[in-house]
């Protein structure tokens, strides 16, 4: 048996062989279906949409229209403002006489504050303005300002323009772990000023922005949207002329050097400076990139993934040994946009050279590839550089895609319009309140509508036009772009037909959305950048076809390695092992920290190993294998595993208590059982409220802080086209603050059957059989953007998401508590909940003392505060850690408008408790909410049936654990901790 099975491994492995090597001779065939992209570009005023009085106008629409007019560049700078002799400024703002990293006279600007100088402009004509501010904040919050012109914003971008810091590596190379496996750099601000012109946010254009100033005095205001920043001085300037490479070829001296063949590599994960933390070197595993890898991890490559939005930059050093025409050939990887390029703007020594690295391509390839930057390999752009050191930057750039993303962006605004004004016509909604029965005649009520549907069409028409231009290939998303033309033109023959076709249009407006975002994605990756003389013939850095079959082979057969996935550490003499159910860069981080702080200080060795599914902790449990600590784990697993007698009761350490108290009580809730406490929270998951001050302000509506505010403003957001989002199944807030209880006290029973609950129940459903709110929303975050859904209840995740890919409305929204109900005191209980994640240690465990030690040293402020912060640093604010430890987010850097309301809903945090078959609850509330609100049957009746299913379940699982016996007499009962009072927490100061 065992050499059959060896036989078999053989074949297997032979056949595995053979379809490699087959593989490599269709490589031979198949060549890559995107063009280089070409250095021409399409016209983008081919797509700029017409400036309507209705709307503010883009940054695209503005400038065509000056240059429309006649306005032209000013030909002369303006004077230089220094930060000092500001006209006008917000309360406490004034002149910082000390030095500020060598640099006196400079005004520090808090979020919301403001400062305004008086410009003498010396003739009318477009600008550049220059700012030369300092980061007083090492956060990673985009730094964001407003610019004003005489107290007006002339173009949306002008409202949100980022501002850059610097980062960099704290060391290069990076160390090494106890297998030889590198461990990534932490991430270390470049204090120091930055003079620059100012750009859009998404940096949209290919060049600064430019401000049309008339001749005579003018207002310029500076104002901090988020992160406070320091300004020396603020400059006008003429915009800078960025010729073509012809022309700028012509300028060239005729001597080039000698002839030799000298070039010089850069490897790419060296970076000299970068924007953001989040600009990273990365490790790629196999052989093609350099210096290999060897199955090790070695950051030998940078980009990837976290190298795709628009603004983030990266800069490399570099020397060259003499004046001369020197050429630049890039080693990259770009199969991430299929189909696609992926665009960056290249800069030596801080500017364009010439206007074909405004926004070079770097087209969609399945392998490593070697890029020279020229019209074509033949014919390479020749730089002129002096001799001696210069410096190398990129800087994603989505100008060549940025004429489709805003006629995408314009398009689903028109059907969002189209949407309103058919609610308004025909009171449809959805799907579920249409009358089939019912004759419409729309071209009454809208005469336009046929000709808008055409409109539409006609212009994604034109997108697809411009997208073969801009590829020269059959490019991806085109299949959507076709589709949403085919149902705009059906709808366009029988507009009678959108009333009972709600779906069609929004079905359009959510595909084109999504692919709007996705070009705006610009990933890349390089390995390693060759500058060389503009006569010298590089060798072969591009990998053949044998060389990547090799490395196919080769990584096939290190698949086999109990190395190739690391798990985590699997030391037999470390002291606990640890399995996280969370990604690999988690546990790196987390075995890093333990290795240079805990370890240390205990004495107690730690294994991190990574959890890829939580049922494994079942399986091993079964095994009697389980490890000794685990963490990641969602609020309903802890007490699954203590009903089972599987965890420790942490309650019985002697310093339980005071552990506790780094906690929210309501975040402890769902981990207590029988007594006994199982677990203790990492990260919390919580809801605000959010809403669109301009929309808000433009209805006259205030924001909410009651269910009865809420009830008072759906009529005016209604009337108006516009909708509240309320999530289906968030039913907690509305029973807690409406004093109803989940479980009876001692937990035999559900206590859904009282008064209070019905009523919270009734004002659940009345949400959506009454006020008619949205029963289905794919997304609320577009529909919160593009302003139709101008106020809404969601979670963090949808926070972020806002902060980070939305900066065209920075400033324009904000967050609030939840709406709360009074109370007899008068007071508004705003009780809610959200996810928990959390850790656990095992009953099995052999070292109970040591696995407590590491449970509170990892949950304690000072871990969670800097593991968040190194997560955040390296991969972005979209892994914030949303830790559950009530100082360490008090340390999370938000915007200071948020952070208080942040605050004041933590506070308000309490989540349901678990008893065994809590599961039916969740299950049979969802399932009452179906009968009521889908199919109308009375709210009391279907609640009653709710509790009925959920008592039966919970005195099944009562039984089945011993607190109720066969004939159902009570043998013991549970406990369930009350909660009545707020609790310091969040951001706001207790």
């Amino acid at each position: 048996m065992t050499n059959l099975l060896k036989s078999g491994k053989r074949i297997w492995l032979l056949l595995m062989i053979c379809m490699l090597l087959s593989s490599y001779f269709a490589l031979s065939n198949v060549s890559d279906a995107i063009t280089d992209g070409g250095i021409e570009q399409p016209d983008p005023d081919s797509l700029t949409i017409p400036l309507t009085a209705s709307t503010e106008p883009l940054y695209s629409q503005i400038l065509k229209q000056w240059k429309d007019e006649g306005v032209k560049d000013a030909a002369v700078s303006g004077p230089l403002l220094q930060a000092a002799d500001f006209k006008n400024a917000s309360d406490g703002v004034s002149v910082r006489e000390e030095a500020l990293q060598g640099v006196s006279n400079t005004v520090a600007l808090d979020e919301g504050k403001w400062v305004e100088y008086e410009v003498d402009v010396p003739q009318s004509g477009l600008y550049q303005l220059r700012l030369n501010y300092y980061s007083l904040e090492d956060s990673n919050i985009p730094i964001q300002i407003g610019v004003t012109v005489d107290g007006k914003s002339p173009y949306v971008e002008s409202k949100s323009i980022e501002l850059d810091r610097l980062w960099k590596d704290d060391q290069f190379p990076p160390r090494v772990d106890y297998k030889d496996n590198q461990i990534r750099p932490g991430q270390i601000a470049i204090k120091e000023w930055i003079d620059r012109p100012l750009v859009d946010s998404s940096f949209a254009s290919s060049e600064p922005l430019r401000w049309y100033l008339e001749q005579g005095k003018r207002t310029i205001r500076i104002q901090s949207v988020y992160e406070p920043i320091a300004i020396s001085s603020l400059g006008l300037q003429a915009p800078r002329l960025v010729e073509d490479y012809t022309s700028v070829q012509a300028d060239y001296s005729a001597a080039s050097g000698d002839k030799s063949d000298w070039y010089t590599t850069i490897e790419a994960e060296q970076m000299q400076e970068k924007s953001e933390p989040s600009v990273q070197m990365q490790a790629s595993r196999d052989d093609l990139a350099r210096p290999k890898s060897d199955g090790k991890i070695v950051f030998n490559t940078m980009g990837g993934g976290g190298w795709f939005r628009g603004g983030q930059s990266a800069t490399w050093t570099f020397e060259v040994p003499e004046d001369g025409l020197y050429k630049i050939d890039m080693k990259y990887f770009q199969g991430y946009n299929k189909e696609s390029n992926s665009y960056r703007m290249i800069e030596i020594d801080g500017e364009v050279p010439f206007q074909e690295l405004q926004a070079f391509p770097f087209a969609y390839k399945r392998n490593w590839s070697v890029e020279t930057l020229g019209i074509s390999e033949e014919e390479p752009f020749l730089f002129e550089l002096t001799k001696g050191k210069h410096e190398l930057s990129m800087t994603v750039t989505n100008a060549p895609v940025t004429p489709i993303v805003e006629s995408v962006q314009h398009i689903t605004r028109e059907i969002q319009e189209i949407n309103r004004l058919l609610r308004l016509v025909t009171g449809v909604r959805s799907k579920d309140n249409l009358d089939k029965n019912r004759d419409w005649n729309i071209a009454d009520q809208l005469p336009d509508i046929e000709q808008r549907l055409l409109d539409m069409k006609q212009r994604l028409e034109q997108i697809l036009a411009y997208l073969q231009k801009l590829y020269g290939n059959e490019v991806n998303g085109a299949a959507a772009i076709r589709a949403s033309i085919d149902k705009l033109q059906r709808l366009a023959d029988d507009p009678n037909e959108l009333p009972f076709k709600p779906e069609y249009l929004s079905s359009v407006q959510e595909s084109l959305s999504s692919y709007a975002i996705e070009l705006t994605k610009q990933p890349l990756m390089f390995d390693q950048i060759y500058v060389s003389k503009s006569t010298t013939k590089l060798p072969e850095f591009t990998p053949s076809r044998w060389d990547i079959t090799k490395n196919t082979v080769k990584t096939f057969f290190l698949t086999f390695s109990p190395d190739y996935i690391d798990y985590g550490r699997q030391d037999e003499d470390a002291a606990i092992t640890v399995w996280v159910n969370r990604g690999r860069d988690y546990i790196t981080l987390m075995q890093q920290m333990v290795d240079e702080r805990f370890t240390p200080s205990t004495g107690i060795k730690v294994n991190i190993n990574i959890m890829p599914n939580p049922q494994l902790l079942i399986l091993s449990n079964a095994a009697n294998r389980e490890p000794d600590v685990a963490m990641g784990l969602d609020q309903l697993t802890p007490v699954d595993f203590a009903v089972r007698n599987a965890l420790l009761d942490l309650s019985k350490f002697p310093d339980y208590k005071e552990v506790a108290k780094q906690f929210l009580p309501g975040s402890l809730l769902p981990f207590h059982y029988n007594n006994g406490d199982y677990a203790l929270p990492e990260t919390i998951m919580f809801n605000v409220m959010f809403y669109r001050k301009d929309i808000l302000d433009e209805l006259k509506l205030k924001v909410p802080e009651t269910w009865d505010d809420i009830y008072g403003l759906l009529p005016t957001l209604q009337q108006k086209g516009y909708d509240f989002f309320y999530q289906p199944m968030m039913y907690l807030p509305l029973f807690y603050q409406n004093t109803a209880s989940f479980y009876t006290p001692d937990g035999m029973k559900t206590g859904l059957d009282s008064p209070q609950a019905f009523d919270a129940f009734k004002k659940w459903t009345d949400f959506f059989n009454i006020y008619g709110l949205p029963r289905e929303v794919p997304n609320f975050y577009m529909h919160f953007r593009n302003g139709n859904m101008p106020i809404g209840i969601a979670d963090f995740n949808t926070y972020l998401q806002l902060l980070v890919a939305a900066p065209e409305i920075s400033g324009l929204w904000s967050v609030a508590p939840l709406p709360g109900t009074k109370n007899g005191d008068g007071e508004i209980e705003r009780w809610g909940g959200g996810a928990l994640q959390s850790g656990v240690i095992f009953k099995s465990t052999e070292r109970p003392d040591e696995s407590w030690q590491f449970l509170k040293w990892w949950t304690s402020t000072e871990t969670q505060a800097r593991f968040g912060n190194d997560m955040e640093m390296f991969n972005g604010i979209e892994f914030r850690w949303n830790t559950a430890n009530k100082e360490a987010f008090q340390q999370i850097p938000w915007p200071s408008e948020h952070g208080g309301e942040i605050g004041k809903q933590l506070k308000w945090f309490k989540e349901m408790p678990n008893v065994p078959g809590g599961y039916f609850t969740t299950r049979e509330l969802s399932f009452a909410w179906n009968r009521t609100v889908l199919e109308n049957m009375n709210f009391r009746e279907s609640l009653e049936n709710a509790v009925f299913e959920i008592n039966r379940e919970l005195l099944r699982k009562q039984q089945e654990f011993g607190f109720v016996d066969k004939d159902g007499k009570v043998i013991r009962t549970l406990d369930i901790p009350q909660i009545d009072k707020p609790t310091g927490g969040g951001t706001e100061d207790e």
